[in-house]
């Protein structure tokens, strides 16, 4: 894991977990489709940190027959805003979202 602190991650997480249409977050590292789905965020998230911006990379795994912009959207507004929220609007950040599968 690259040293994402774990009050951080705990906010991801939250925020992810109440997007309606996400079936569950999604191992990057999986060798095979019946290894994508997990409940362990830490295998679920990339992590870049440039001077000015913190950004990351969510991989989750969506439900069939939800709208996919819709609930990349949502996922993409409430880690940001939960994100700048702790750190008092002081750091920008950037969340991008990555669909891995459907189930």
């Amino acid at each position: 894991m690259n040293n994402i602190d774990k009050s951080v991650i705990k906010v991801i997480k939250d925020a992810v977990v109440t997007v309606p249409g996400v079936a569950s977050f999604a191992n990057y590292n999986a060798e095979n489709t019946s290894e994508l789905p997990s409940r362990d965020i830490d295998n679920a998230i990339e992590f870049t940190n440039t001077d000015n911006v913190t950004r990351f990379r969510i991989h989750v795994v969506l439900i069939q027959g939800v709208n996919i912009r819709d609930v990349m959207n949502e996922i993409q507004i409430r880690v940001k805003y939960e994100l700048e929220k702790i750190s008092k609007f002081t750091v920008k950040y950037m969340v991008d979202v990555a669909i891995d599968d459907l189930m």
